[in-house]
């Protein structure tokens, strides 16, 4: 018989491991806010071959699924949290209830995570 919990919690889990890639793509090039990463996960490009990376399955993608995300990769060193101060940016600690102002980068262990999941490596 099948137990219809662990079948769940593996869906679950394929997809937010799914989300934590395309959250960490969207932060490989440049300091990015929240919105800016639900744009470029929910409005991609097709010509970026949707169809050779099973991640773009999970979108579209939820404001609370980005933030769960986030809260994960900053957490593990994948992504870093920052602030502006003039022209330099400043890294500070994650919080979910302190978004104003706030940027995302991925950190090196990001940067080199997103090059093996996407092949580049």
């Amino acid at each position: 018989m099948i137990n219809v919990d662990g079948w769940w919690d593996g869906l679950s889990r394929d997809r937010f491991q799914s989300v934590l890639e395309l959250v960490l793509d969207a932060l490989a090039e440049d300091y990015v806010t929240v919105d800016i990463i639900g744009q470029s996960i929910n409005e991609w490009d097709a010509e970026r071959g949707a169809s050779e990376w099973a991640a773009r399955s999970a979108a579209p993608v939820s404001r609370p699924e980005i933030l769960h995300a986030l809260q994960e990769l900053t957490r593990e060193g994948y992504a870093q949290a920052c602030i502006f101060n003039g022209r330099e940016a400043q890294a500070v600690e994650f919080r979910a209830d302190q978004l104003a102002g706030l940027w995302f980068c991925a950190t090196e262990k990001g940067i080199n995570a997103v090059r093996k999941f996407l092949g580049e490596e």
